[in-house]
């Protein structure tokens, strides 16, 4: 019992310095990544709102459109449900991507090669890829060159206003997902869900209409 008590202060001193730790780092990804996209031409109506907690990964690439959202948030790090370190946002040449008002994302996985709009107040949960590009050719001669990438079929994804997308879910190209619409974790999204709807899956699939 007396080493217990002995040792309760050392263990809240060491929570402190772990919280103190936390928010430092948090501070610096946070300049680090918006500072990041306004150099690479990325816009806001209020950059102060905007927040990166842990590292997010960058890669931005030229005649990109990127626009964010009052309030938008990214997520990252081991703490969450999850477990992964980091968040990824790669916007190709010539994508356009677009973050809404409110809208978050936890270590999420987001490629834009052509165009991803996300609405207004969306939540997206941890371990979510999204992306509007298939990466190669589905020709298995054009993939055995290894030079296939420019062949490779893309198509947008937008998701609409006050959207519900659960864990280790997989969004891919050409796919709409109505206004608040709901997917289940790890859900594989293929087709195009409706307002007002919820699916779950692989692939998603239609479940019930939101209450």
């Amino acid at each position: 019992m007396i080493i217990r008590y002995l040792s309760y202060p050392f263990v809240l001193l060491f929570k402190l310095w772990m919280k103190l730790t936390e928010l430092s780092s948090n501070a610096f990804w946070n300049w680090y990544a918006k500072s990041y996209l306004q150099l690479f031409g990325a816009t806001s109506e209020d950059w102060k709102s905007i927040r990166f907690n842990g590292k997010c990964i960058l890669q931005i690439q030229k005649a990109t459109n990127i626009v964010l959202g009052e309030g938008a948030k990214c997520n990252s790090g081991i703490k969450y449900v999850d477990g992964r370190k980091a968040s990824r946002i790669t916007v190709l040449e010539g994508g356009s991507l677009k973050i809404g008002k409110w809208s978050g994302l936890t270590n999420t996985s987001l490629i834009c090669k052509e165009r991803i709009e996300i609405g207004n107040y969306v939540n997206i949960g941890a371990g979510t890829i999204i992306m509007d590009t298939n990466f190669h050719s589905s020709d298995w001669k054009e993939r055995a060159m290894r030079n296939d990438g420019k062949k490779a079929n893309s198509a947008p994804i937008i998701i609409e206003d006050n959207v519900f997308i659960g864990a280790r879910c997989i969004i891919m190209k050409g796919i709409t997902i109505g206004e608040k619409s709901i997917i289940a974790a790890g859900s594989v999204v293929v087709k195009d869900v409706p307002a007002g709807e919820i699916w779950g899956g692989n692939p998603a699939k239609f479940i019930k209409k939101v209450i």
